[in-house]
């Protein structure tokens, strides 16, 4: 063995509220946007550099905040996100 750590998706992602190491969530579609933004990265939709990218924008677009709103701005980055990948029906919309 080489010695290296295996990273997981949620390694690449430090920002995100945990307890314990693990993803915490307060509303049901914080877990739903969290599983979609993993299952869309796993099926090559988009690399994790990309989605730090835009989670990064997101949040440095947004008023300052305690991190309650974070899973706003992953909702909002990923479906940005999806729309410029072309996977939309709506470009720019959103999934609302």
């Amino acid at each position: 063995m080489c010695g290296r750590a295996i990273l997981t998706p949620l390694d690449a992602i430090p920002s995100i509220p945990r307890d314990r190491g693990e993803p915490v969530f307060r509303e049901p579609w914080e877990a739903r946007a969290f599983a979609l933004a993993v299952s869309l990265h796993g099926k090559g939709v988009f690399t994790w550099p990309e989605w730090a990218e835009a989670l990064g924008r997101e949040i440095a677009a947004a008023p300052a905040d305690d991190g309650s709103h974070y899973y706003e701005h992953w909702l909002s980055a990923l479906e940005k996100l999806v729309a410029s990948k072309g996977l939309s029906n709506r470009p720019g919309k959103g999934f609302g």
